[in-house]
């Protein structure tokens, strides 16, 4: 339906342009193409290969469609009837509309027919699995158009497949080529091979995911005689998986290349230790086949004991056989791919079991380490012992009855066995290890420093050793009678360690270890160790002269590097904090370093600290400033420099103002002496009167600045009117 609806929509084109169109189509290119017809000056677009039918558009509706399939349940091989009916209503008299039917499996167009009827059949001969899946039809009349609903079509069963085989006789080693087909299935289908071998069936299972068919080989073993060969089909949807029935079983008949192997044992498969053990193995070559290259192996176990090449025999055989030479020997043939084997049991009974070895396992040395061998249901004094040191060179016979005795050392330490031969047959017991245990020296005790000191609050580590002694020694530490801790050292020449903790002062002293093996002998205390306690340093303080840290320029400076708690001696440095290498260093047994420098100048001040350091810790001091400031004949000189700068400014200032009082005074007198105006007509001035007077105030002025004219009455001023005059310049002034 898809490819229909897109057609429909396609836009109208002019009828020659759809012809030009249309001719560029090829049926077998595109077998869904869409075909167009102009009708009544538009397009209608059905699907390829549907002819389209002009009417005179008759009034009609397709009411319904509706797909059936017949038979209602099919099985593979039968044929499916699928039938497309319309239900269509029209006017009377209507002419048939030859509708035209699409029939669809999976949304894709499969078929299409038009009909003079209401329905149309699509008819599938025979149905395969391949055919399922979901059906449906479409009716197009003209314009219109309608689809059915999808009915699902099951198809049972998967068509017989047929087989086929490379060869119908090979030989043993051989491999023949299966061959699975399903010729009216449509892949991808699963086969699965089958070889049949009496109430035995192998399979193979052959994807085929593009093809219909597929093979497979299987190789011809011993043993195979007549075999049979089939194979079915399986083939799965995503609704359901169906298997076919088997097909037809194809005979190959098998030859043999050669025969199995005969296998015998002489002088039987049951013997005696000491009896002469021979196997042999024979092959027959089959005389239908050319001389086939033949190997021939013969092993106990997994080991191989003879082996013989175009042969058709192989042997083995040993003069002397024993209780290990008991077990299953196998004949095998090898050709090719071809094999073929034989296997036999061979019994050896035991002449005598094995000797047994009585030893002292740990003595000490110096003591007798005595050895003693015997057969169980033997007579001992009927037997010759030997005694034996494994990677040593003691080889020696036993006294009679399989006794050896003799004086321990640490050397004579080992494996030690016993041996005994009868009739040529030697057995030897099973090893014993002797350890002979050498006394112990007196062990040595020292610290891992090899100085005598401690650090309170840290480990202390000591080595207990001794010299001489067979391991494993065990050492034991002791403060005092104080048992610490034990070590056991397995190794020769190894050595204990102990890491203790010191934290009081009842940790220094007294110290011992002991080393003990299994020697009888006691072993006797190391030396004694006592320990210097080194306290580590607390606190270091930087102190400075002058304290308050300001030095005169010139004067000389102290710094005092003092410690808190700590063992001497102490290493001190002092350092400039913008520097990083010391300008002073000193090793003293005290508590406090003094750095004193002279003269002292403005280019050496600045941030200082020291640092102190013993064998336990190392510390670095607060960090102290120095400033250099004046010295106090400089200061002396500045203050008096500035009081004098003082007294000469107020000198100066007392002068100048009874300087202005002065002035203020002498100009009050002479404005209280008469004026002398001078009138319009340029008249002199009397007798006695004051040019500075006149330049003061000039013509129409008084002394408040107010313009007044100067009458001939003014001249004759009472006192009062002078007093007031006098206060007001004392005032200005």
């Amino acid at each position: 339906m898809e490819s229909v609806t897109k057609g429909m929509d396609n836009p109208v084109l002019p009828a020659d342009k759809t012809e030009k169109k249309f001719k560029k189509f090829r049926a077998w290119e595109f077998p869904c193409v869409i075909s167009r017809l102009v009708c009544g000056g538009a397009t209608l677009c059905l699907p390829a290969g549907v002819p389209a039918i002009q009417s005179e558009h008759p009034a009609f509706t397709i009411n319904k469609v509706v797909l059936k399939a017949e038979p209602a349940k099919i099985w593979n091989g039968n044929n499916l009837t699928l039938t497309c009916v319309a239900e269509i209503s029209k006017a009377p008299d209507t002419e048939p509309l030859q509708p035209s039917f699409v029939f669809y499996k999976d949304d894709k167009q499969c078929y299409n027919t038009t009909s003079q009827k209401d329905e149309a059949h699509y008819v599938i001969s025979p149905a395969r699995f391949s055919h399922w899946g979901q059906y449906s039809c479409a009716v197009y009349v003209n314009r219109k158009n309608r689809k059915s609903e999808d009915l699902p079509v099951r198809i049972q069963g998967v068509s017989t497949p047929k087989v086929s085989v490379s060869k119908k006789e090979v030989k043993e080693g051989e491999e023949v080529t299966i061959r699975c087909e399903a010729t009216e299935e449509t892949a991808p289908i699963i086969f699965q091979f089958f070889k049949i071998k009496g109430n035995d069936k192998q399979s193979k299972i052959r994807p085929a995911l593009t093809i219909n068919s597929a093979e497979v080989n299987f190789l011809v073993e011993e043993g195979d005689k007549n075999l049979f060969f089939e194979c079915t089909a399986e083939m799965s949807s995503m609704f359901a998986k169906e298997t076919s029935e088997a097909s037809e079983r194809l005979l190959v008949t098998v030859s043999e290349p050669f025969s199995t192997p005969s296998i015998q044992v002489h002088p039987s498969t049951n013997i005696t230790e000491g009896d002469r053990l021979k196997v042999d193995c024979k092959v027959v070559a089959s005389p239908r086949f050319k001389e086939p290259r033949i190997e021939i192996l013969i092993q106990k176990d997994k080991t191989i004991l003879a082996t013989q090449k175009d042969e058709t025999s192989a042997s083995f055989s040993k003069d002397l056989a024993v209780i290990a030479d008991e077990g299953n020997y196998t004949c095998k043939a090898e050709s090719g791919l071809a094999s073929k084997t034989n296997s036999v049991y061979i019994h050896v009974t035991e002449l005598f079991p094995r000797p047994t070895l009585y030893v002292g396992k740990e003595i000490s040395e110096g003591d007798f380490l005595s050895f003693s061998c015997f057969v169980n249901g033997f007579k001992a004094d009927n037997l010759s012992f030997f005694l034996e040191k494994i990677n040593g060179t003691l080889n020696t016979r036993m006294k009679p009855g399989g006794k050896y005795s003799k004086s321990g050392t640490e050397l004579d330490s080992g494996l030690y066995m016993c041996k005994v031969t009868i009739r040529n047959i030697t057995k030897k017991s099973e090893p014993n290890m002797v350890t002979v245990y050498a006394p112990i020296s007196m062990p040595v005790l020292f610290p891992i420093t090899k100085i005598p000191e401690v650090v309170v609050g840290q480990n202390l580590t000591l080595i207990c050793k001794s010299e001489r002694g067979t391991p494993p020694i065990t050492y034991t530490l002791f403060r005092g009678a104080e048992r610490l801790r034990n070590i056991t050292v397995k190794a020769k020449g190894g050595n204990a360690t102990f890491t203790l903790n010191v934290s009081t002062l009842s940790h220094l002293s007294g110290y011992r270890c002991k080393a003990n093996n299994k020697n009888k002998r006691p072993s006797p205390f190391s030396n004694a160790l006592n320990f210097t306690m080194i306290a580590p340093i607390q606190k270091v303080v930087l102190e400075k002269i002058p304290t308050d840290g300001k030095v005169e320029n010139g004067k000389d400076l102290s710094l005092l590097c003092r410690i808190i708690e700590g063992s001497w001696p102490f290493e001190f440095k002092f350092y400039r904090k913008d520097k990083s290498d010391h300008f002073h260093w000193v090793i003293v047994n005290q508590s406090i370093a003094i750095w004193h420098q002279k003269n002292f100048n403005k280019e050496q001040e600045g941030s200082y600290y020291c640092t102190a350091s013993n064998r336990a810790s190392y510390i670095q001091s607060n960090i102290v400033d120095i400033k250099v400031v004046l010295a106090s004949w400089k200061k002396a000189v500045i203050v008096v420099f500035v009081v004098l700068i003082a007294a000469a400014i107020l000198a100066t200032a007392i002068w100048w103002y009874f300087q202005k009082k002065r002035k203020a005074k002498q100009m009050t007198m002479e404005m209280s002496r008469p004026v002398t105006v001078i009138n319009s007509h340029n008249e002199k001035p009397l007798p006695g009167q004051n040019n500075e007077t006149e330049s003061h105030y000039p013509q129409g002025f008084n002394e408040d600045g107010e313009n007044h004219s100067v009458k001939p009455e003014e001249k004759k001023d009472n006192g009062e009117n002078n007093d007031a005059r006098i206060e007001r310049c004392l005032d200005a002034t």
